[in-house]
């Protein structure tokens, strides 16, 4: 459905975003559990920080503390993404996030050959930057 392609869309950039924010907070040193308790009492609120954060250790029963073990698979949101942007081309609406979004999705699914969850975009992140 249409909310469903939406929705999905909004999560698959939030936890991008979400894990950004964590991981240069983390190099910039401060504990990730306490920004995660910055984010869920201020404006960076959202389902990826407060119910299921990707960074190992700030949470458990998610699967960031269960080695990305998938409760959403990162290739079902590389599916659920391609869909917004098929949708987008059908009606010209330009979703430069979400082609990113779709990237990064892509690279966590390949980067392992069990299944991961899609969360797993905290760990692709935080490998060192080629630059």
């Amino acid at each position: 459905s249409v909310a469903k392609i939406c929705n999905n869309l909004v999560l698959a950039v939030c936890m991008a975003g979400v894990s950004e924010g964590l991981l240069l907070g983390r190099e910039l040193g401060i504990d990730p559990k306490v920004l995660t308790a910055i984010f869920n009492s201020s404006s960076a609120r959202c389902w990826s920080s407060d119910v299921y954060n990707p960074c190992p250790g700030v949470m458990q029963n998610v699967p960031s503390a269960n080695n990305f073990a998938p409760g959403f698979a990162a290739t079902l949101m590389v599916k659920d993404v391609a869909l917004a942007l098929s949708s987008a081309g059908e009606v010209k609406q330009a979703l430069p996030m979400t082609a990113l979004a779709h990237q990064l999705y892509t690279l966590v699914a390949a980067s392992s050959p069990s299944p991961r969850d899609f969360s797993a975009i905290f760990e692709l992140l935080s490998k060192p930057s080629k630059s």
